[in-house]
């Protein structure tokens, strides 16, 4: 049986066989997994290796979400600690964050992987992500991080349909970004902020259809949702409650349309 991803997206396959081997950057999002599942299926698991940053800022959920996945791939998983709180221009929280976030995970993921002789690190950026104001484009490129997706040219929906061509039943996964997101521009983030809003959002992280938000200040939080999600949140809105008030901070809840 030929591969599934030549065979939908030959532009795709070409790019990925550009390499012997090739690194992965995973974030537990969809694009980025279905990325790696296409890089294991046309060079192969062993010449596959998935590099996870595990930092304050990324939810748990997503870091036990990697490991499962790279487990019944058979994929290598290359783990890299780093603090982003000892770097002050994140901390600081300015427009200017993410930038500063990318760069620094994409250089000690870029480190780690020289240390396996890996030359390759390539990430799930897509057409549509040009339309976005992305700070972290520019740490990309300034790292050599290659964009498979983008050079073939390839949008969200084309992806979707590579995931479900690949076996996924869940390539819509609600989109995502790192817990700082959730932490008003220029409000210094904390470690409490962060174990906060990962709190509020884990028990509905893992069963929540749609755009989910835990925004957060240093006295009060709003879970900020979309109606396809309204019975999931009223199920937990006790608990998640008692979440706030531990914490000493009120809570509210918002149904975005």
């Amino acid at each position: 049986m030929g591969s599934i991803t030549k065979q939908y997206f030959p532009a795709l396959a070409g790019e990925l066989q550009r390499n012997q081997k090739v690194g992965i950057l995973v974030s537990g999002g969809a694009d980025s997994e279905i990325l790696l599942r296409s890089a294991a299926e046309v060079l192969g698991a062993s010449s596959v290796t998935a590099f996870n940053a595990v930092t304050p800022f990324l939810a748990n959920y997503y870091t036990d979400l990697i490991r499962k996945l790279t487990s019944e791939l058979g994929v290598r998983l290359i783990q890299v600690p780093l603090n982003l709180m000892d770097i002050e221009e994140i901390r600081e929280n300015t427009q200017e964050r993410c930038y500063h976030c990318k760069k620094a995970i994409y250089s000690s993921i870029k480190a780690a992987a020289l240390e396996w002789n890996i030359t390759t690190l390539a990430d799930g950026t897509n057409t549509d992500d040009l339309s976005e104001y992305r700070p972290g484009l520019k740490a990309a490129k300034e790292q050599g991080i290659v964009q498979p997706f983008l050079r073939a040219e390839m949008t969200r929906s084309d992806i979707e349909k590579l995931g479900r061509a690949l076996g996924m039943t869940d390539t819509q996964r609600p989109p995502d970004s790192c817990l700082a997101t959730r932490i008003d521009e220029d409000t210094p983030i904390t470690t409490e902020l962060l174990s906060l809003v990962n709190k509020i959002e884990q028990p509905l992280r893992a069963s929540a259809k749609g755009r989910l938000r835990a925004k957060v200040s240093p006295s009060h939080v709003t879970v900020e949702y979309q109606a396809v999600d309204k019975l999931l949140v009223e199920a937990n809105k006790r608990e998640l409650t008692n979440i706030a008030e531990v914490n000493k901070l009120s809570i509210a809840f918002h149904e975005n349309t």
